[in-house]
C-alpha cells in the first residue's frame, strides 16, 4: 500500500505527496517538420468555487473551535472542491492534503487519491470533532454533492464502515468516480482515536457525476 495514502489516514490521529502534474504534451519538436497533433475538444474553463462561509460549530469540541479560529488568521489554501451533504446541513471547502494547516480550517484531499473533478476515488478527510462530527448521523442513501472547478457532481452514500488507521484499502483507486470520507472514530472519544469512520459515495443512478 502507498505510504502517502497511509500517512493521509494516520494524519487524523490528532482529531504527502503533492498531486502529480499531468503530462502537458508540449515536448519540443526536434525535427524540421513537427508531427501533427490530433484534434481534441478543449477543456471547459475552470469555474470559481464559492461557499457560504457559514460554519455551525454547535457540535464541535472547544479545542477544534479554537484551532479553527486561529487558522482563519492564516492564508487560505486554494480550494479544490466544495463538499455538501444537504440532509446534515454540511458545507465545507476541500483543500489539498491532510496537514494541520488544512484540517484545522476545512476538509482535505487525502494524498495520492483522485483530484476532485477527475475519474477515480476522491479521498476526503476532516476532524471528527469539527466539520465531520455530523457524520455520526449519516445514512446509506444520503445525497452528497461535490462541486468542482469543472462540474457539480451528484452522489449518494453507498456504504458506511468502521476500520483501523492502517486499512488504506478504503481509499484505493477505483475505476469509476467515487468519494470516500474519512474521519476518526469514535466521534466523542477522548485522546487519539483508535479507529476510522468511512463513508463511500457513488454517482447517483442515471448520473455521470460530471454535471
Amino acid at each position: 500500500p502507498s505510504a502517502g495514502r497511509r500517512r493521509g489516514l494516520q494524519a487524523l490521529a490528532s482529531c504527502g505527496r503533492v498531486a502529480e502534474t499531468p503530462p502537458t504534451g508540449n515536448s519540443a519538436a526536434a525535427e524540421p517538420a513537427p508531427q501533427p497533433v490530433p484534434a481534441s475538444l478543449p477543456s471547459p474553463p475552470p469555474r470559481e468555487l464559492n461557499w457560504s462561509g457559514k460554519v455551525d460549530m454547535k457540535l464541535w469540541s472547544s479545542v477544534r473551535v479554537k484551532a479553527y479560529k486561529a487558522a482563519l488568521q492564516r492564508d487560505t489554501p486554494a480550494t479544490l472542491a466544495i463538499l455538501r451533504i444537504p440532509r446534515l446541513e454540511l458545507e465545507v471547502p476541500v483543500y489539498d492534503g491532510t496537514a494541520d494547516a488544512v484540517l484545522d480550517l476545512a476538509a482535505g484531499r487525502i494524498e495520492e487519491t483522485a483530484l476532485p473533478g477527475t475519474v477515480g476515488n476522491v479521498g476526503i478527510a476532516a476532524h471528527r470533532d469539527g466539520f465531520f462530527r455530523v457524520l455520526k448521523d449519516i445514512k446509506a442513501g444520503d445525497a452528497l454533492v461535490l462541486e468542482t472547478p469543472v462540474a457539480t457532481e451528484q452522489y449518494r452514500v453507498e456504504w458506511i464502515k468502521i476500520t483501523t488507521p492502517e486499512d488504506v484499502s478504503v481509499i484505493d483507486p477505483t475505476p469509476g468516480r467515487a468519494v470516500t470520507l474519512v474521519g476518526c472514530f469514535p466521534f466523542y472519544h477522548v485522546g487519539a482515536a483508535p479507529q476510522r469512520f468511512i463513508v463511500r459515495a457513488v454517482p447517483v443512478s442515471g448520473s455521470t457525476a460530471g454535471g
